[in-house]
Order: structure tokens, then sequence, then C-alpha cells
């Protein structure tokens, strides 16, 4: 066999051997072509997760304008509050007589100072309940001297006029305060800092309530604000949308002893339940992802 035939001998084995590696290299380069373009639409869809979690601008501002948007709003006045049993009271009878004071006022300490009456009316909770007057179920607060006084149905001057009346009888221009001591709301939610807020000003607005739990938080739902209020019996729900200036015009704007407030946490937040762990999985993915698109561009 002569040199040149040994050689294409060679070079066709050759060929055999190294045609399985060849078309290996040939699936592979395929196979790269094609996860590029399958890389392409990961990174789309990688954008669009993160977009789809973002939130417009429209759905964390209050009060925005709408078609029939105006400067002057006629908000309903505040509901007088009418006294019912449970209720607890801080009732302060004062005559000119110091030695009066004390027997009428027992929780004020020191004669006719308004220290106990402070400690009464500005007090922890558990001090405003014992020192405060509880209207008992047959509608009455008992006060010394002054004996029982039916107050269940009638609002706090009612009350306090009331009041003045009976003492009127054993004192001499007596000076009556009768003020609620558990004006208290609810806010629960999607609030900085929820829990029980004590109103002392007369009356408190929906607003003001969310101003005291020192305002919303990032994931709060405004469109779909709950207040819950007790009427005798009855439980009456109330949607708010804080997005509308049509909450100055809702019977809720100005609230109620023992109404509960409740924002409800927005859909993002339903989407970000493990947030810490599903960002770093993210992440991780998508500068993999980033990195071979750029890779292959």
């Amino acid at each position: 066999m002569s040199y040149i035939q040994r050689w294409f001998s060679f070079f066709i084995k050759s060929l055999n051997c190294i045609s399985p590696y060849l078309l290996f290299i040939r699936k592979t380069i395929a196979n790269i072509l094609i996860m590029k373009s399958k890389l392409n639409y990961y990174v789309l869809f990688l954008i669009l997760t993160v977009l789809s979690s973002c939130r417009s601008a429209k759905d964390v501002l209050m009060f925005q304008k709408s078609e029939d948007d105006k400067s002057v709003y006629n908000v309903p006045p505040p509901p007088e509050h009418k006294i019912k049993p449970y209720d607890n009271l801080f009732i302060s009878v004062m005559t000119l007589d110091p030695e009066v004071n004390k027997l009428l006022n027992p929780s004020v300490m020191g004669g006719g100072s308004s220290s106990g009456g402070t400690s009464q009316l500005f007090g922890d909770p558990t001090s405003k309940y014992i020192n405060g007057y509880s209207v008992s179920l047959d509608s009455t607060v008992t006060l010394p001297m002054l004996g029982s006084i039916k107050l269940v149905g009638l609002n706090l001057t009612e009350a306090q006029l009331r009041i003045k009346e009976r003492a009127q009888e054993f004192l001499k221009e007596p000076d009556i305060q009768v003020k609620l001591l558990n004006y208290r709301v609810n806010v629960s939610g999607e609030i900085r800092v929820p829990g029980m807020y004590y109103n002392y000003e007369g009356r408190i607005s929906l607003l003001d309530a969310i101003s005291m739990a020192q305002g919303i938080t990032e994931y709060a739902d405004l469109k779909n604000v709950t207040v819950k209020r007790q009427i005798e019996d009855n439980f009456y729900t109330y949607n708010i949308d804080l997005t509308n200036n049509s909450i100055y015009n809702s019977d809720v704007y100005y609230l109620q002893p023992n109404d509960l407030i409740y924002i409800p946490p927005s859909n993002l937040k339903r989407r970000n339940t493990n947030s810490d762990t599903y960002s770093k999985l993210l992440g991780t993915i998508s500068t993999l992802l980033v990195a071979l698109a750029l890779f292959w561009k």
C-alpha cells in the first residue's frame, strides 16, 4: 500500500472516531443558540415580574382629585355621644367650700385642688377605671351626697345639667363637669403603631386617629378602609376610600367611642409574604440570567 493510500485510510478512520464528538459539538451549539433565545424571554419575564411588584403613586396618595372635585366640603357635624351602660365618666362637683369638695370628690386628693381630678381624667386606663364613675345597668351613677342619678340616653351637656339640678338641692352655686373617660378608638391593620387610642378633645376624626397611630405603612390599601361601629345592639360596617375626597362627607369622618378602624394590606404585601427569601433567590437568578444574556449577545 502506498504512502498516500495509508494516509487516506488513516484520515477516514480519524473522521469516524471524531464524528460523534463533532455531532455532540454541533448539538451543543444548537442548544446554546436555543438557550440564548429563551434567555431573552426569561429576562423579559424577570423585568415584568419586578415591575408588577411596584405600586402606582395613586395607590398610596390620600385625597386625590376626582372629576367632581371641589375645594369646599360640608363635613357632617360630629355625632353627640349618648351615655350608655358601662360608660366610665369623669364627674367633678365643686363648691366654694374645700371641705365639702373633699366629700363630693373622694378621688380628689388635697382638698379643693384639681390634682385628683387630673389623675382621674388623664391617668392610665386602670386609674381612670378605678377613679371614674361607671354607669350601671339601671342607667344611673351614684355620687357622694347626691345619690343615684339617671344619665343613660343623655349627652354630656345634658348629664351635666341634670347633676347640677340635683346638686342645687344641697349646695350653693355648684360647678359641675362631666367628661367621657372611655372615649377610645381601635386602630389596626397596616398602621405604624396599631393600638387603642384615647381622645380627650371632645371629638376625633378618622384622619386624627390615623395620625395618632403615626400613619400608615407602605403596604396600606387606602381604597378599602373599614370602620366598624356599634349603635345600640347592632354593628355597622362602613367602607371608606381614603384616596377620594368624599371621605369628608362620610358619616364616619368623625368617630364615635369604641369605633374600630381597620386598614387592610394591599395585594403587594400578600405577594411579598416571604419577600426576604424570594428577593434573594430572584436576585441570584436575575444576575445569572443577565450575565448569560450578555455573554451570548
